[in-house]
């Protein structure tokens, strides 16, 4: 397996963090609320957020209300799980 694609791997997991950070904080009333409710959520809360679901850690102090939020979490994650299979299957091919 190539270096190449390891790198394009690593660069379209950070590119998908960046896209999903900007619209999760776009689409943001209303979708999302902090674990602590008198918190205001911030562009950085929104790129832990997205950071959390693309490493596969599990979901920080932000939670997903509306169908909207979940739909796009789930479209990250399905995301990395194909990234992976991508890499994944490249591995095992070239052994």
């Amino acid at each position: 397996m190539g270096t190449d694609t390891v790198t394009l791997t690593f660069l379209f997991n950070m590119a998908m963090i960046v896209i999903f950070s900007i619209t999760y904080s776009q689409i943001s009333p209303h979708n999302f609320k902090a674990l602590n409710p008198s918190d205001e959520l911030t562009f950085l809360d929104f790129l832990f957020y997205a950071v959390t679901i693309q490493s596969g850690i599990g979901l920080p102090d932000v939670t997903a209300l509306s169908d909207l939020a979940k739909a796009l979490a789930l479209c990250q994650q399905l995301s990395v799980i194909g990234s992976a299979y991508i890499l994944l299957r490249l591995f095992f091919k070239n052994k």
